[in-house]
């Protein structure tokens, strides 16, 4: 079986600098690797594939004309299977349109057709950090979109940013869930090229993951405090397996945690993961991302209200749990795992 390629998705609402990052990860590219860069455009002229006639050591591969996750979704396929057809790359990056919804381009890769061929890596998202001060943007759901489909959130045009916008990034960065893998700062575009295989084979790379927990930890535990007075159990060496999640639990300061990570195959059916939700007792704060198959949904109770939407992310399956008291965590977890065991029999599976 030949190896799969390794794909990336660089997203960024419009003015955020995608162009100009993915060219810097070209000049990081090594010398003897074959890359291919698809460019969408909204518009039908073919501007921004332009900025890229300089990058003479790539296949460029525009699609134009409207957004590869509805108008041009025919186009990607065709435009995919013609890259696989033709002679071997050694990387694959997909620049959508800035007011493109992401999700259906994962969605697509992630089709039997294609992620036999295609080793999904991480998806960045570029954010000019000024476009957080936009009251308006925070209603777009593209916006939302962009930034909840990503395993890595960079903040571009550090050098254009004063101190309060690099905190409210930071503090915006800080308070999403799912989490990211990683945020960053730069300017110019200056992305770094191991950030493209933080994620492998679906898999969240060790390195990544500690990051991960180490970025989450500095913003969230930067104040003193007694060492028993936060309690962490944390695998980090595991990796979850499809129907057997990893779980990481904590405590401090009179509360309890606990999380689980699913496998990326793993899929929920809706009506049963609500209601299983729904039946927990002693939550005072639950919040979940799961894959149905096709969709994805993120849950979000407080006490005993719950609440829950769509969602862009496509990362994996999770849920974490903040109680008064320790629940019964087996418990709970045999159930989310005969949950998955239902998924496997899915009409969305595969999709």
């Amino acid at each position: 079986m030949q190896n799969r390629i390794p794909t990336n998705l660089i997203t960024g609402f419009l003015g955020s600098g995608k162009t100009t990052a993915i060219k810097h990860l070209i000049g990081l590219k090594p010398s003897h690797e074959k890359w291919v860069v698809i460019v969408n455009e909204f518009g039908q002229v073919g501007v921004d594939e332009m900025a890229y006639e300089s990058q003479g050591d790539i296949t460029l591969a525009p699609l134009s004309g409207g957004c590869v996750c509805c108008q041009l979704s025919g186009e990607l396929h065709k435009s995919l299977s013609q890259l696989l057809e033709a002679d071997h790359f050694d990387r694959l990056l997909i620049e959508p349109t800035g007011m493109g919804h992401p999700a259906g381009i994962l969605d697509t890769l992630r089709k039997p057709h294609f992620s036999e061929r295609l080793d999904l890596r991480a998806t960045l998202c570029i954010l000019d950090p000024r476009q957080l001060d936009d009251p308006m943007l925070g209603f777009n759901e593209t916006f939302r979109d962009q930034i909840n489909l990503a395993d890595i959130l960079v903040g571009n045009k550090s050098d254009l940013l004063d101190v309060d916008q690099i905190e409210r990034f930071k503090s915006f960065a800080t308070s999403l869930f799912p989490p990211k893998l990683s945020t960053h700062i730069t300017q110019f575009g200056q992305l770094k090229i191991e950030w493209l295989d933080a994620i492998q084979e679906g898999i969240v790379s060790a390195t990544a993951a500690h990051s991960s927990h180490a970025h989450k930890h500095d913003h969230e535990h930067n104040h003193k405090h007694h060492p028993h007075d936060h309690k962490h159990n944390h695998e980090h060496a595991a990796s979850p397996q499809p129907c057997a999640p990893i779980r990481k639990t904590s405590s401090g300061l009179g509360k309890h945690s606990c999380g689980w990570i699913f496998h990326p195959d793993d899929i929920f059916p809706f009506d049963e993961l609500e209601a299983l939700i729904q039946s927990i007792q002693g939550v005072d704060r639950l919040k979940g991302a799961f894959r149905l198959g096709a969709p994805w949904v993120f849950f979000n109770r407080v006490g005993d209200e719950i609440h829950y939407d769509a969602i862009a992310y496509r990362r994996d399956s999770r849920m974490e749990i903040i109680s008064s008291e320790p629940l019964d965590w087996d418990a709970i977890e045999t159930e989310l795992v005969a949950l998955t065991q239902i998924g496997l029999n899915s009409p969305y599976r595969g999709l």
